[in-house]
């Protein structure tokens, strides 16, 4: 949450700042991006214009594009950025943008994965999306991260995405307990498919009572009074 404002700080402060010298904030989002950028192959080390666009891309979600020119305005002069609005949240800008930079330099899903799971922290879930489907297309056979890709979807309203990715998971591993469950879920409160529902709320029970001693006592417990609760016992 401190990120998450940290984030909206920064936004209100370029807005303040920022406008009248680019000129850019009567226009909409892709108006502005056209017009800094344009500005920018003339004026490449300007880094207010730079800290602005900074903004727009944050502003409108896309995080690690935000980060990464905030890097790159840090590394033409790190003391302006440091006094600018940017200051509270440019440590962690520059940790997002190096782990980025890392991870596509060396293909490298667990950076991204890294990343993803930052970006779901900060409730980000579309970026998060982008991040644990590019680790998934580095390596398929990732149960967990398919997991999180799911519930991903699930938290950006993309059903039927989360869903898919979840049947995936079965037809991989028919004992999944949470794909089952997470299926159950889904199927009975976002599409209202009952039979489905209880079919794989049944699923998870029995996976769930058959490998008891992978779970700890009290986690145990709460799913299996779930799943009870859910199948009406």
């Amino acid at each position: 949450m401190k990120l998450l404002f940290f984030v909206l700080f920064l936004i209100v402060n370029l807005n303040a700042h920022v406008n009248v010298v680019c000129k850019a904030g009567i226009m909409d989002n892709i108006q502005a991006k056209k017009y800094i950028n344009n500005l920018l192959k003339d004026e490449p080390k300007n880094i207010v214009c730079i800290l602005k666009l900074a903004n727009i891309h944050l502003k409108s979600g896309d995080l690690l594009k935000g980060y990464k020119l905030i890097a790159r305005a840090y590394k033409i002069n790190p003391k302006g950025v440091e006094q600018s609005s940017v200051s509270s949240i440019l440590p962690y800008a520059l940790e997002m943008s190096e782990l980025a930079r890392k991870a596509k330099k060396n293909n490298d899903p667990m950076l991204w994965n890294q990343i993803a799971a930052n970006l779901f922290e900060m409730g980000v879930y579309a970026e998060a999306i982008k991040a644990y489907n590019k680790s998934l297309s580095i390596d398929k056979n990732q149960p967990k991260i398919r997991l999180q890709l799911a519930l991903n979807y699930n938290k950006n309203n993309q059903i039927d995405e989360s869903v898919d990715q979840l049947f995936t998971l079965v037809e991989q591993n028919e004992n999944d307990f949470y794909a089952n469950y997470y299926l159950g879920k889904i199927l009975r409160y976002s599409i209202t498919d009952e039979d489905s529902a209880v079919k794989y709320f049944k699923n998870a029970k029995k996976i769930l009572e058959n490998t008891k001693d992978q779970f700890q006592q009290r986690e145990y417990s709460i799913f299996i009074n779930d799943i009870n609760q859910e199948l009406g016992k």
